[in-house]
């Protein structure tokens, strides 16, 4: 793994005119490769910039390497949402809670059914809720691994390809997507489950001590679930079809311009 002290000389002095004083610089574990040749990439602090490195040491002119550094910088960003955003994302207990929710809502049924036709309707729209909640929390889980395989294996091979950026790419995109349809599938049926919430409620009397007990298992879902009381429900629908199908590629051209502003790498 290529760390800022086991860099090789000619490279360390090349990086210094780059840098001001203040400033911490750190070189990316791995070598990129672009258009057969091989770069080192660094970044500095707090300035959040880049510059971009031949393996000889020499730096190429910005027009020549702005490709180079979007590939670079989008394998570093993905690599960074994984571990803050990814890895949080897959040890939370989701798996746990939503088996716990189809549990209240099997005992709902069993308990308290038969219903009537309007809560039976959106029961039979809730009870899919937990199935698809846990089988996208695998997804995410499993994008998360195989990101994490992939980083494993291009930082101990001291190297990254354009191929390894799409496949890093296309695994944050399967984390991003499974997340979304979680949220989703909440938001949707935020209807149906307050009419079973109610329902349960309703049923709650001095000697009904089941309704009572099922109505206080369901509360932190009421409160905690994706609803349109969410600070940022408002936005959700466009959101969550750019998400599912908007065309990440072309969202991303528009934000380019932020990467190549960060670039120190000569204009000319």
């Amino acid at each position: 793994m290529i760390r800022m002290h086991n860099l090789p000389e000619n490279i360390k002095n090349a990086l210094k005119p780059y840098y001001k004083e203040g400033e911490k610089p750190d070189v990316f574990p791995a070598k990129f490769s672009f258009k057969g040749e091989l770069y080192y990439y660094f970044t500095f602090a707090p300035a959040e910039e880049q510059l971009i490195l031949r393996n000889d040491g020499s730096a190429p002119f910005f027009e020549e390497i702005k490709e180079g550094a979007l590939l670079a910088n989008n394998f570093n960003t993905c690599i960074e949402k994984f571990v803050h955003i990814g890895a949080p994302w897959a040890v939370a207990n989701r798996k746990g809670n939503y088996e716990n929710y189809q549990d209240i809502l099997n005992k709902i049924e069993r308990k308290l059914g038969p219903f009537p036709e309007d809560v039976q309707k959106a029961y039979h729209v809730v009870k899919q809720v937990p199935g698809i909640i846990i089988e996208n929390q695998r997804q995410i889980l499993e994008a998360v691994k195989k990101a994490d395989e992939l980083w494993l294996i291009r930082s101990q091979e001291e190297l990254v390809t354009d191929q390894d950026e799409a496949l890093m790419e296309s695994y944050f995109v399967e984390m991003i997507q499974a997340q979304v349809r979680q949220n989703d599938i909440q938001i949707k049926t935020e209807k149906e489950r307050k009419k079973i919430s109610e329902f349960v409620s309703s049923k709650k009397g001095f000697l009904n001590l089941t309704a009572i007990i099922l109505s206080l298992r369901l509360k932190p879902f009421e409160k905690n679930m994706f609803s349109s009381n969410h600070e940022h429900a408002d936005e959700w629908g466009e959101f969550s079809k750019l998400v599912l199908t908007g065309n990440r590629k072309a969202e991303e051209v528009k934000d380019h311009y932020k990467v190549f502003n960060k670039l120190r790498n000569p204009k000319s």
